[in-house]
């Protein structure tokens, strides 16, 4: 059973009202098809939007495209990655807390709760970072949640939070419901400004969700509405204000757009 499209991404609303989006020309581009190891499922508990989100049940549970999917290898250009999530609770999540990543080696990924070499979802009042690696090969650049000119002090449970992780003109920002926050340079030697993020080819060369590949996730967490794109979305000097208030649709831009609708096996965005 696929996640479905809510009808098909060109009939449904604009994501977000008041313009700091960049959108471009409506498309079709295609989606990937995923598969879901055990404990990962699609969830009517917590719902942005539609009828359901994903649900990662536990720390090593995810989900995982066939094949490689070609849309996290960004090189050294720009990008821009957007989704929803609730943490439901903070007992039961690895040490690393992994998102997301491109399962090859310096292939692009980031974790929850995470600094450099320290820390997790796990980790009371210092579960407030998110952090942006080159898969197996180093920690770049983490970011602080507790700063800027709002924002919670930690990553709080049962809280849907919109999170826009982007690259644009060599420059990595984070924000947080729209509020920029403060980046640390966690490594001198390479930056997530400017790390070439050019992936092999091999059909193993997987992109995971929920963990980075069954290690140490970010689980138990819900996900909605999930959008890369290859370019940036937003003005990247401060925050902006106009949070979506209905589901992403596709243009020119996506590169894949997830709103987990559906049941969780053979999962197609």
């Amino acid at each position: 059973m696929p996640f479905s499209s809510r009808g098909g991404f060109l009939s449904q609303p604009a994501a977000a009202a008041g313009g700091s989006r960049r959108e471009g020309a409506a498309s079709t581009n295609p989606s990937q098809t995923y598969i879901a190891s055990g404990g990962s499922s699609t969830s009517a508990t917590e719902v942005k939007f539609g009828t359901k989100s994903y649900y990662a049940s536990t720390n090593g549970t995810e989900i995982y495209t066939t094949q490689n999917p070609g849309f996290m290898s960004y090189g050294t250009g720009d990008f821009c990655i957007e989704w929803w999530i609730n943490i439901p609770t903070l007992v039961g999540h690895g040490a690393s807390s992994d998102f997301c990543s491109n399962n090859v080696y310096q292939g692009f990924g980031w974790r929850l709760g995470r600094r450099f070499n320290n820390s997790g979802l796990s980790s009371g009042g210092l579960a407030k970072y998110i952090n942006c690696f080159a898969r197996g090969f180093a920690d770049l650049e983490y970011w602080d949640i507790s700063t800027g000119t709002s924002g919670p002090s930690t990553w709080q449970t049962n809280t849907w939070y919109f999170c826009v992780l982007q690259r644009k003109n060599a420059n990595m920002v984070f924000w947080l419901d729209g509020i920029k926050k403060t980046r640390a340079a966690n490594n001198a030697t390479y930056s997530a400004d400017t790390f070439n993020f050019t992936n092999s080819t091999t059909s193993n060369s997987r992109m995971y969700l929920g963990t980075a590949d069954g290690g140490n996730g970010a689980g138990p967490i819900y996900i909605d509405e999930m959008c890369w794109s290859n370019s940036w979305r937003y003005d990247d000097t401060g925050d902006f204000t106009d949070i979506p208030t209905a589901p992403f649709i596709v243009d020119t831009y996506t590169e894949q757009l997830m709103h987990f609708d559906g049941s969780f096996a053979n999962a197609t965005s």
